[in-house]
Parts: structure tokens; C-alpha cells; sequence
């Protein structure tokens, strides 16, 4: 049993756990599915765009990362939400959702894969409601937007 989750800013020490939650979360959205760049790649981007431009946060217990959030303040984009492999659906994903929602009142979109129904059916739990279809331009994979704003 976790002690209590602290959600807190992310800071450079977290990046090797972070980009390992994120690698290995997008590789298991389905089977087979592969990414078209390599893990290092990923790390690239997020130093070199994701860091500098976005609010990031990380779920924590016990000393150990369990999940993160980053979000882009000027667009109002939620671009990456994952928990870790063993974390998916024990709060840890909601509480980071939260986190967003209480900074964005004027509301937030995301995109997430068409094949993903675990995320979408979490999105949609969340107050996330479908507003439109694309193809994202890394990977070449069916998106669906989501959006959310505060009543």
C-alpha cells in the first residue's frame, strides 16, 4: 500500500523514470504497436521541447514517481498524461488530471490515440468530450481531440 500521493513539479532528477513511464506507456497501448523514433529520440524531445515550453508535474509515493503530467500553458494543451505499467487505476492518473483541470479554467484539449479505449474511456470519465479526428504526425496514427472546460 502507497503512502499518500503527493502531486509535486517535476525537476531534472525525474527524467529517467519519467521517460521510462512514457516509453514503455505508449508501447503498451496495443500490441505490436511501435514507436517510429528510439528512446533516446524521446529523451531528445523532452528536453529539447517538451521542458521548455510546458508545466510539469509528477505523481509521487514513497519516494518514487509514478506518473506525470505536462501541460502547455500557451496553446492549452494537456500533451502527455501517463502512470506507470503497475499504476493504472489506483488515482494516480486522476489525481494528475486534477492538477491540470485546477490550472486551466478556461479549459484544456488533448489528443489520444484512436486505438487507445483505456485512455479515451478515462478522458470521457474525466469530463472530456470528443471534438474531432486526425492523424498524428510522428507516428501516422489515427488521434481523437478531447476537450474539457470548467462549468
Amino acid at each position: 500500500m502507497h503512502h499518500p500521493l503527493l502531486i509535486r513539479k517535476y525537476c531534472d532528477a525525474d527524467i529517467e523514470t519519467v521517460i521510462d513511464i512514457w516509453f514503455d506507456g505508449w508501447h503498451s497501448i496495443g500490441p505490436g504497436l511501435v514507436h517510429p523514433h528510439s528512446k533516446p529520440e524521446w529523451r531528445e524531445r523532452w528536453v529539447s521541447q517538451i521542458v521548455p515550453t510546458h508545466e510539469i508535474a509528477v505523481a509521487e509515493a514513497d519516494n518514487a514517481v509514478l506518473g506525470f503530467v505536462t501541460f502547455n500553458p500557451e496553446t492549452s494543451e494537456l500533451s502527455q498524461l501517463f502512470t506507470g505499467l503497475s499504476e493504472q487505476g489506483r488515482g494516480v492518473g486522476s489525481a494528475l488530471i486534477n492538477w491540470v483541470k485546477n490550472r486551466c479554467h478556461d479549459g484544456v484539449h488533448l489528443f489520444t490515440l484512436e486505438i487507445n479505449c483505456r485512455s479515451r474511456k478515462f478522458y470521457e470519465k474525466h469530463g472530456f468530450r470528443e471534438t474531432g479526428l486526425s492523424t498524428n504526425a510522428i507516428s501516422g496514427l489515427r488521434t481523437v481531440r478531447y476537450e474539457w472546460r470548467d462549468t
